[in-house]
């Protein structure tokens, strides 16, 4: 099983930042509006919701971890995040994450488009 920590955009452009074990569920969870008590009221208004970038890790703790690290980023960084990837690995260095960080493969993002 993955763990994943993802940057969503929203509707309005602004920035998610969540944590999950299956992405594509995910995605269409925020786009439904309903995430079976799980949170994300925030997406649930301001819909539609696509998927930005996301990285795979090998805990659900290590993936608390690092959601908690790329919330607490400027809106700059997120950006940034999108953008070039591999950035997380200088995140992760700062905050001291020791853990291992994966890439998502382009291929995933493009699936959780056709959701």
């Amino acid at each position: 099983m993955g763990y994943w920590v993802y940057l969503a955009r929203c509707g309005n452009n602004t920035i998610y930042t969540g944590a999950t074990t299956d992405l594509l569920r995910r995605v269409r969870e925020h786009n439904r509006g309903t995430t079976g008590g799980h949170g994300a009221k925030y997406t649930a208004s301001h819909l539609p919701v696509s998927l930005a970038q996301a990285w795979e890790v090998g805990t659900w703790s290590d993936a608390l971890r690092l959601e908690h690290a790329i919330k607490k980023s400027a809106r700059t960084e997120k950006d940034q995040l999108i953008k070039q990837p591999e950035q997380i690995y200088r995140l992760a260095e700062r905050r001291k994450l020791t853990f291992l960080i994966s890439d998502v493969s382009q291929d995933l993002l493009k699936q959780t488009e056709e959701v």
